[in-house]
């Protein structure tokens, strides 16, 4: 696999999986079934339309985590704060974006999961045939190409840019991090500036 590197915080990778993978994948979405998403703050969960309007739903599949897994783990996964990238979470996201939904401007947040917490974003584009829909960074922006995978550091702003027509869909996870054994600093560091975390 090719990567393609746009800063020291965001790489993405051309044809991470195939088209009829993609077509798999929004077939096991659609299965279970899309609700308004939510932006998780310090009160709890809460719809903040004005804030992020699109759809999303879960699936607990080991399959494709093991396939998705075995993939993303080939590539160079930077060590962060003595800590190195060792899976992904059990559950897998998905989002659904159609005419005019967006997820403005924000920062991911880390997702603990037995005793391993998250350093880096993961998503893969899973169709085209739409437009709008770009995930934009501060200097720079990403247009989806089915298949293809979009990695960065969690306290990255981005955003999901409107969608002006069709439908965009996009499966998001995330890269979990165990201390390194016998590292300096092998504790990993929690304290984010994490802003809206996009994994409600």
């Amino acid at each position: 696999m090719q990567i393609q590197t746009h800063n020291d915080r965001v790489f993405t990778v051309p044809g991470f999986l195939s088209p009829e993978e993609c077509t798999e994948v929004i077939a096991l979405a659609e299965q279970s079934g899309f609700d308004a998403a939510t932006v998780r703050l310090e009160a709890g969960q809460q719809l903040l339309a004005h804030i992020r309007n699109n759809e999303r739903t879960t699936a607990a599949s080991a399959a494709w985590v093991e396939r998705l897994w075995g993939r993303l783990r080939q590539l160079p996964l930077p060590e962060i704060d003595g800590s190195r990238a060792v899976g992904l979470p059990r559950e897998l996201r998905f989002y659904k974006y159609s005419q005019g939904q967006r997820f403005r401007m924000h920062k991911d947040g880390p997702w603990r999961e037995d005793g391993l917490v998250s350093r880096l974003s993961f998503l893969v584009y899973l169709n085209e045939g739409f437009e709008g829909g770009e995930t934009g960074f501060r200097d720079f922006s990403v247009r989806p190409r089915t298949g293809g995978a979009l990695v960065f550091v969690h306290d990255t702003w981005h955003e999901g840019s409107p969608v002006t027509s069709g439908t965009k869909y996009v499966l998001r996870s995330d890269v979990m991090y165990a201390p390194v054994v016998d590292s300096q600093d092998s504790r990993v560091d929690s304290k984010f500036d994490s802003g809206f975390d996009s994994r409600f």
